[in-house]
């Protein structure tokens, strides 16, 4: 894959507290873990330990933490020169506990934090045609003015054809105007070639319960993916409202599961990349299904694993799991 062009993935960056006393809640906890994270962190991270390269763009905090987190993606190869740095800005912190009715629980500290405060001139670097792909993820379009940073991207690359993909990662704790929020993430999914989303989020976003209606309900490309992650129960992909493929989940000893989803999200990208939005509107069932049963062993793996970013496994692992899976 190293002649494909670079995943650009878009969004926070953050350290993730992870609690290391299973059922014990936020408040219960003792003792977390801190390990690097946020959603697009993840899904970059594990884009490029599959083999396919990867930059990243967002706004890190000018602290320690915001260091250690650029030096974190120089290390795994991912090219970091659109990142923003700006003085006085803080890195966000994300506690995260399971309570005892097996909830996972977040608790975000942004005390002026630099993630959210990325603005559309900040952006102008960026060249769509020096990339495979762009991936926004979905809490920075919860408030201004990062949303409308955002969303500039997407805008620059859908006017190039180059495809967009969507991953929401709804935190409602972050939301403060629901109705705008959803706004957004519906304006955006009218532009991508993949919306990866989980049967929660589905529901958020078409506003009904059962999968396959919400799936319907969306008004995304024509030929577009929408890939529905649920959980254990593996995952589907669904184009023009029609389900072309369901995989199950993989049966793991779970250890924690913060960056399932996204490592699913890194092993879809890494796999499309290089392909343009029309080659990925023609694929069949029989070429989408090993995709997402590839995606589905990523996240299976970080399932036995503490924490996010550092919890992607390489192509080589994930092939392993897939051997042994048989």
């Amino acid at each position: 894959m190293s002649n494909v062009l670079p995943v650009l993935v878009g969004g926070e960056a953050l350290y993730d507290l992870i609690s290391t006393d299973p059922g014990a809640g936020l408040g219960g906890t003792k003792t977390f873990q801190k390990r690097p994270g946020g959603s697009p962190f993840n899904i970059a991270v594990g884009i490029r330990r599959l083999g396919t390269p990867a930059a990243f763009v967002g706004k890190f905090g000018d602290d320690q933490f915001g260091e250690a987190l650029v030096d974190f993606l120089k290390q795994e190869g991912i090219q970091v020169d659109l990142i923003v740095r700006e003085p006085g800005t803080k890195t966000t912190l994300a506690f995260v506990a399971v309570d005892a009715a097996g909830k996972v629980d977040f608790r975000f500290y942004r005390d002026n934090a630099a993630d959210p405060s990325l603005r559309t001139d900040e952006l102008k670097p960026i060249d769509p045609r020096r990339y495979s792909f762009y991936h926004c993820g979905g809490i920075v379009l919860a408030e201004e003015p990062t949303a409308s940073a955002y969303l500039s991207v997407v805008d620059r690359f859908t006017a190039l054809g180059v495809p967009v993909s969507l991953d929401p990662t709804i935190r409602r704790s972050l939301i403060s105007d629901e109705a705008t929020y959803l706004d957004r993430l519906l304006r955006l999914a009218e532009k991508v070639t993949v919306l990866k989303v989980s049967d929660e989020e589905i529901a958020f976003l078409s506003q009904v319960d059962d999968p396959d209606e919400g799936v319907r309900l969306l008004r995304v490309p024509v030929g577009s993916l929408v890939v529905v992650t649920k959980g254990a129960d593996g995952a589907a992909i669904y184009r023009d409202g029609e389900k072309l493929v369901s995989v199950p989940g993989f049966s793991v000893k779970v250890v924690e599961t913060t960056g399932c989803g996204d490592a699913f999200m890194g092993a879809i990208l890494a796999q499309l990349a290089g392909k343009t939005a029309k080659e990925i509107a023609s694929m069949t069932p029989e070429q989408l299904q090993p995709i997402a049963r590839f995606a589905n062993a990523a996240a299976a793996i970080v399932a036995t694993r503490y924490g996010a970013a550092d919890a992607n496994p390489t192509r080589a692992e994930v092939e392993s799991f897939l051997a042994s899976a048989r």
